[in-house]
């Protein structure tokens, strides 16, 4: 007798049950009939029937469309090999070592060899995968992008190495290096992130990694008053450890981030004084004393930061006459124009410094580059008499030498031969035109460079009395205004535009720039620059006079004071006159 079904089932369950037929048990699928329950299911059942769809014998479902066409590729190992499972080893074979360790010799010679900032990336993305890397990787690729001239920012490939480094920020010992190597590629971002072990480590610097942190941020023009303040109070007691090149160095970075520590710069400038005194008297140490060239620096970054020191100011020009004097090695051109620079922007009035290197100029030009001819010239003529013969003379030849090579001639060097030109004319000495036209052609065919500063509101002024009519010039000189706006004083705003009111040519742009900068920036301007820069705005066409109006009736800025009215006290009484017309009394109740 059959015995009944162990667990009935219904047409609505798919999963598999077991059925006793006799003393077998049997298992019996229901479900959809197109191999879905699993990859081993048809070596089990059998395959099922699908419509329109031919069977795939191997091991897994590949695509659900029909295989009509399909040509068999598929060649099967040697039974041996197929039946062997496989055992990992636990040493690798030499090749494959190499091969797998190749990248640590392979990654710095493609870097050595890269000699665009595009090779120096592409070498380090064709190795990103490898891993681990270690510091020293990530300063090789660094220092090797700034030798070839360092790239954009914002590439995402030097994005790519920052955000790896910036999770091992706290590992890196030599925090200066990375820091002058972020600040020479412009990532100020990580720059901050790195600002935060900084702190810690200052105490345990060194003198040299102290300047080199300071200087790296002066590189980057990132200021950090509390982190300057606490290079000034860790450098200030080791002033005797810091060599010159680095003295040089912390001035230039308090210079270039517009930090004015005075009793820190105070300090740097005893501290060469004290230096060249001990050269002078032969008891300073071997490479303590800085040279000319190097206290020319430290005057220019003091002249930067508005440091009147007269003492160091006099110091300086002494070494010069002596050096000039005695034919020593030190005052090159260069430094000399920095020099004579720095004292007319501090108005510091060496004359004596002045008439040695006019001298000095005057016997052997053919030594001065263009550049610094012009740099001295025009610290020099604003103080110096033009009265003499003789100085005239050195003027008109210096000019000369100027526009002969002008070629040589950078937009800064354009803006100091141009205030030379205006200084050394005077009513009585006049110069020739073809300098003034020199320097308008070399301007113009610097049109193009974006990027360099320099005196243009100075450079507008004069050339708008001088040759008003070169319009070519003046579009020029409107197309490089507009990276000055942000660092213009209000004096500079009212002498461009004194400037282009003075000629025929207009552009509405600069107008419009002008004005969106005034409004900014109104609280600086006292209330006779800013009369007369709406003054000097309403002669800018029909756009320059409307916007002069809008930022009268805006009530930005100051207005000039109203005189008051003389009020004349209550007099009474007779006047009483005498016989020759000469005495009046007054009598006043």
């Amino acid at each position: 007798m059959r015995k009944p079904l162990l667990c009935p089932w219904t047409r609505g369950n798919n999963e598999p049950q077991l059925v006793a037929c006799g003393g077998v048990q049997q298992q019996v699928r229901y479900g959809p009939k197109d191999g879905r329950p699993g990859r081993m299911e048809h070596h089990r059942f059998g395959a099922t029937k699908g419509r329109g769809k031919f069977y795939y014998r191997f091991h897994k479902i590949i695509g659900k469309w029909n295989w009509r066409g399909y040509q068999e590729r598929y060649v099967a190992p040697r039974a041996l090999e197929n039946r062997q499972r496989w055992i990992p080893t636990t040493r690798a074979s030499y090749t494959q070592m190499r091969r797998s360790k190749d990248w640590y010799w392979r990654l710095p010679k493609a870097l050595a060899v890269a000699t665009t900032p595009n090779e120096v990336l592409e070498a380090w993305i064709r190795f990103r995968h490898k891993l681990p890397k270690k510091t020293y990787h990530y300063f090789k690729v660094l220092r090797r992008l700034t030798e070839v001239g360092g790239c954009d920012p914002t590439d995402w490939r030097l994005q790519f190495i920052t955000s790896r480094l910036h999770a091992i920020h706290r590992k890196v010992l030599n925090i200066p290096r990375l820091l002058k190597y972020y600040a020479q590629l412009g990532v100020t971002s990580e720059m901050e992130h790195l600002t935060r072990f900084v702190y810690k480590m200052l105490p345990r610097y060194s003198p040299a990694q102290i300047t080199l942190t300071a200087h790296a941020f002066g590189i980057a023009r990132l200021q950090d008053k509390r982190l300057f303040a606490e290079i000034a109070r860790v450098v200030e007691p080791r002033l005797l450890e810091v060599s010159p090149t680095d003295l040089v160095r912390l001035a230039q970075a308090f210079a270039a981030t517009d930090i004015c520590h005075y009793t820190f710069l105070c300090q740097v400038s005893a501290q060469a004084q004290v230096r060249v005194q001990q050269a002078s008297e032969g008891t300073a140490p071997l490479g303590s004393c800085p040279t000319f060239p190097q206290l020319s620096e430290l005057a220019e970054a003091f002249a930067q930061v508005k440091l009147q020191d007269y003492s160091f100011f006099e110091m300086c020009s002494v070494q010069a006459e002596r050096l000039l004097a005695q034919g020593m090695p030190g005052p090159t051109p260069e430094a000399l124009a920095r020099l004579c620079t720095a004292c007319a922007r501090l108005k510091i009035h060496e004359v004596r410094l002045f008439e040695v290197v006019m001298a000095h100029v005057t016997a052997h030009w053919y030594d001065y580059p263009a550049a610094a001819l012009a740099e001295i010239g025009s610290a020099t003529a604003p103080t110096l008499p033009r009265g003499p013969e003789q100085v005239h003379g050195t003027y008109e030849r210096m000019l000369h030498l100027i526009c002969a090579d002008r070629d040589l001639l950078t937009l800064r060097s354009i803006g100091f031969a141009v205030r030379f030109l205006a200084a050394a004319e005077g009513k009585k000495y006049k110069l020739p035109a073809s300098h003034t036209l020199a320097l308008a052609k070399r301007l113009v065919e610097l049109r193009d460079d974006t990027r360099e500063r320099y005196d243009i509101s100075r450079v507008i002024e004069v050339f708008a009395r001088r040759c008003p009519d070169r319009t070519e010039l003046f579009s020029t000189l409107c197309r490089h205004v507009h990276r000055h706006l942000g660092v213009f004083e209000p004096v500079d705003f009212v002498r461009f535009a004194r400037g282009l009111s003075l000629v025929e040519y207009r552009d509405d742009r600069v107008a419009h720039a002008l004005d969106k900068w005034a409004r900014k920036r109104s609280a600086e301007f006292s209330a006779f620059d800013w009369e007369a820069l709406l003054t000097y705005m309403a002669a800018l066409g029909d756009g320059g006079k409307r916007r002069s109006q809008q930022l009268r009736k805006s009530g930005l800025g100051r207005s000039l004071p109203t005189p008051p009215t003389p009020t004349l006290p209550n007099v009474q009484g007779t006047l009483q006159q005498d016989t020759n017309n000469t005495k009046v009394n007054v009598v006043t109740a």
